[in-house]
């Protein structure tokens, strides 16, 4: 099924109509096939495979903050970061996956970083085929491309990887959408100081236009949302906002919940939306509770990013 698109954040028929065309004939499949073969001989079967649930949590992480990095002097490094603040993602990654090592970067930024030419296969192997966005698919292509001019030469030999091309799209059915989540997304709550009003809202944004048609399905997915252009541009962001919509992502980070400091401000989140179906914020002495309740909410966001 084709995702609905707002083609009106697009000035370009033709370039809305070609997004729309490149996301026909996508699955839902995230395929761990080879990262689990290379994983088993890296660590001669002595470690515990990655569960496919975090796996595909990583993906989608990693789709937001992580980057496939090539230097000047033609050097790969996949590099994850994070605000030192929030260095305990980084390092539950690297226990997760057995390999890589989590560095500061001055005194507020940490990175996890895998550099090693095996590490770096085993990266290969992951993303290999199960990227969601195309703006990271991009520069996983021409990743992978040094990386098999590499894999053959030196010390250490490897079989080239096979690129293969992506086809996913986001899905209720996997945890790739709380990664995203966890990396690009937000749950905001504001209350008007001058009238009753509130604006509760789930949202992701992230920039290319290439990846409209991505942000374009949770739409469909959901059932609800819209997508808004910003100011900055070739920047998108998929929200759903008001008490009755929001229910609908519910059952989702439910069952698959987030693993940063994004999980409190959801938390949060809920009970104030609870509270708002109650009418608890028409009240004026539960209102400013739940306007103290809303600044965790908004300040876990802050602190996330």
């Amino acid at each position: 099924m084709t995702p609905f698109i707002t083609s009106s954040v697009f000035t370009n028929k033709k370039q809305f109509n070609t997004l729309v065309s490149d996301v026909e004939n996508t699955n839902e499949t995230f395929d761990f096939t080879l990262f689990t073969e290379k994983y088993n001989k890296y660590f001669n079967y002595s470690r515990t495979l990655p569960k496919n649930e975090f796996l595909t949590w990583l993906i989608g992480f990693s789709e937001g903050d992580g980057s496939f990095v090539i230097n000047n002097r033609n050097e790969l490094s996949f590099i994850i970061t994070q605000s030192t603040e929030d260095e305990n993602i980084l390092k539950y990654i690297q226990d997760q996956l057995g390999f890589g090592r989590v560095i500061k970067q001055g005194k507020r930024t940490s990175r996890y970083i895998v550099q090693d030419k095996k590490g770096l296969e085993l990266i290969n192997s992951l993303f290999n085929g199960n990227i969601v966005l195309p703006s990271k698919q991009q520069s996983f292509k021409e990743f992978i491309k040094l990386y098999n001019d590499k894999a053959v030469k030196g010390k250490i030999l490897l079989d080239p990887i096979k690129p293969i091309k992506s086809s996913i799209l986001p899905s209720l059915s996997n945890s790739w959408l709380t990664g995203f989540t966890d990396s690009e997304g937000c749950f905001t709550v504001s209350f008007l100081s001058n009238s009753n009003a509130f604006r509760l809202r789930y949202l992701v944004t992230q920039k290319g236009d290439s990846n409209v048609p991505i942000l374009s399905h949770l739409i469909l997915l959901f059932q609800t949302g819209t997508i808004e252009a910003h100011s900055k541009k070739s920047t998108y962001s998929y929200i759903v906002s008001g008490a009755k919509n929001c229910y609908n992502v519910y059952d989702y980070f439910d069952n698959y919940p987030l693993k940063t400091k994004k999980l409190t401000s959801y938390i949060f989140w809920k009970e104030i939306h609870k509270h708002i179906m109650n009418k608890d914020h028409l009240v004026p002495e539960l209102r400013i509770k739940l306007i103290n309740m809303a600044s965790k909410v908004n300040n876990t966001r802050r602190k996330s990013k």
